[in-house]
């Protein structure tokens, strides 16, 4: 290493500019690994559900032009008829559960917001209206119940969550209350047992919290701490359904087993017309939640690739960019690798020699490069909408960044020192 650095200084001129180069590309490069990280982990985190074998059934109501139409039926007798075509697909073989909610289907387009309140501080979260066995339909990961005895259970499942969300209780996330910092609870859990007050302080219309559960994520590029993840789960009885007028409003999900995956929705919807309309009511199409899935995230994925194309072409460019000027520079240096194996010095100690000083000019050249990048990173340059900039996103970064320049130098040492000391020395002098 004393030697390295005594050659390093005595070739100053040349070494500067090409680390400054190094400089600048890691530089590029640690912002192209953030983003790539940043996107990679908010893609693979939990998404709090599972929408495996999942379906959707779009139902809606005959119209006086339908030779099929029963007049004098009222709203009344049209959730009557829903809730009676969801009973029936209970009891479809393979069918494992069915719930009705409204407009808080993962990946659906639309939504609610609710405003509890804790005490006279207002708590925001996306309102999810909904019979109980929606939590074990899509497989609500629990973290607390407390039941009407008051006693608490930890690590709750979402039969569990199913078993206490009913008339008068709520469940909220656990991250529902992330914003009451003058409360000093960041977690709803703390809030179990309390009532809160809806839409108002202080009303009549208040639910006890009978569960917490994680957050759900809107979709794979989201945050659970962003709009869809906070929220607050309510029961949906029939008086309730009423109020919405038209079944069309509403979603019917269901859930098979793995088996009963098999052709389902074809083979439901060939059955829909003789078992699943009930007076006007019936199923007009059945999705799985892979297509919603695929329709709602389209243009994110879309965008994403776009970037990862423009991304790729500069890590290209950089990759051709640092193995060149080191396959150069290790050409150039024909000579001396001839002089020192002339001097007895045995080809492998030479070719770790040449990688050596490539990874020491690296390593002298990233420690500004980490300072330049540690400013853009504290300026919220990069990407901090979804994840804050904080000390194991800035090293992780920063280690895959030199691990991928380190091959680049490798790869750029490689070969040209593989060749010029496959040249005897004699003939390699005699050229100088």
């Amino acid at each position: 290493m004393k030697k390295l650095f005594t050659q390093l200084r005595n070739e100053w001129r040349g070494n500067f500019f090409l680390a400054l180069e190094l400089l600048v590309v890691f530089v590029v490069l640690w912002y192209i690994v953030d983003w790539c990280c940043v996107t990679a982990r908010v893609y693979f985190a939990p998404m709090g559900f599972d929408t495996r074998h999942c379906y959707c059934l779009m139902v809606n109501r005959l119209t006086p032009n339908s030779a099929l139409y029963t007049p004098g039926r009222t709203v009344g007798d049209d959730m009557d008829d829903l809730l009676e075509i969801a009973e029936r697909l209970r009891h479809r073989p393979g069918v494992e559960a069915v719930a009705i909610s409204q407009n808080c289907i993962p990946y659906g387009d639309g939504s609610n917001g609710i405003e509890a309140f804790v005490d006279t501080v207002p708590v925001y979260a996306m309102l999810r209206l909904t019979q109980p066995d929606y939590m074990r339909l899509f497989r609500i990961r629990g973290v607390a119940v407390q039941g009407a005895d008051g006693r608490t259970v930890y690590t709750a499942s979402s039969d569990s969550l199913a078993a206490v969300l009913g008339p008068g209780t709520m469940v909220l996330s656990r991250n529902a209350a992330a914003d009451c910092d003058a409360l000093g609870r960041p977690d709803a859990t703390e809030l179990l047992g309390r009532r809160l007050s809806l839409w108002k302080p202080d009303t009549d219309n208040s639910l006890r919290v009978a569960g917490v559960a994680e957050p759900m994520r809107w979709n794979h590029f989201t945050t659970a701490d962003q709009w869809g993840g906070p929220f607050l789960a309510t029961d949906f009885p029939r008086e309730v359904m009423v109020e919405y007028e038209n079944p069309a409003y509403l979603q019917l999900s269901v859930r098979v087993t793995p088996e009963a995956d098999h052709g389902f929705a074809e083979t439901l919807m060939a059955e829909a017309d003789r078992l699943y309309r009930v007076g006007n009511v019936y199923v007009l199409d059945v999705l799985s939640f892979d297509q919603l899935q695929h329709i709602e995230e389209l243009e994110d994925v879309n965008e994403v690739k776009t970037q990862l194309c423009i991304l790729g072409f500069l890590l290209l460019n950089i990759f051709l960019g640092v193995v060149g000027t080191f396959w150069f520079r290790t050409q150039h240096r024909r000579q001396e690798v001839a002089l020192r194996m002339a001097m007895g010095s045995t080809r492998r100690g030479i070719f770790l020699r040449l990688v050596a000083e490539g990874l020491l000019l690296l390593t002298l050249a990233a420690v500004p490069a980490a300072l330049v990048a540690l400013n853009l990173g504290v300026a919220e340059l990069v990407d901090v909408g979804r994840l804050p900039f904080d000390a194991p996103r800035f090293v992780l970064a920063l280690a895959l960044s030199w691990l991928l320049m380190a091959l680049m130098i490798v790869v750029g040492v490689c070969y040209p020192a593989r060749r010029a000391m496959q040249v005897q020395p004699a003939e390699a002098l005699h050229d100088e």
